[in-house]
């Protein structure tokens, strides 16, 4: 039965999971436009066009590179789940602490738009 906790969601590239997963950030952001006119007492703003990310870490070093592209499938616990279709690896960093593991986080932004 699906919770709204984070444990058991899943990310996919393509039809490979990412493993082991420590968290996952899926954002849509748009540019607001001022549509204002001279003659306006306020500023008036519509949403421009999204910007999808997503955003996740795993344990241990990726093989994933910037430039990759693929379907990235987001499986939340809850049920739901987000795609981004002709994914682009934009960003991928490696960090290690004393006494803690190597992670790796992997930026994506979208090539068309969301499914």
């Amino acid at each position: 039965m699906a919770d709204d906790g984070f444990n058991g969601s899943k990310i996919k590239i393509g039809e490979a999971d990412q493993v082991p997963l420590r968290d996952i950030e899926y954002s849509s952001e748009a540019a607001k436009v001022d549509i204002s006119g001279a003659a306006d007492t306020y500023k008036t703003y519509v949403a421009g066009i999204p910007d999808n990310t997503i955003t996740f870490t795993v344990v241990g070093r990726t093989t994933v590179e910037i430039g990759d592209t693929e379907t990235f499938t987001i499986t939340w616990n809850d049920g739901t789940t987000d795609v981004l279709t002709d994914g682009i690896v934009v960003g991928v960093s490696v960090t290690g602490s004393l006494d803690g593991e190597i992670t790796s986080s992997i930026t994506v932004a979208t090539t068309t738009a969301p499914a």
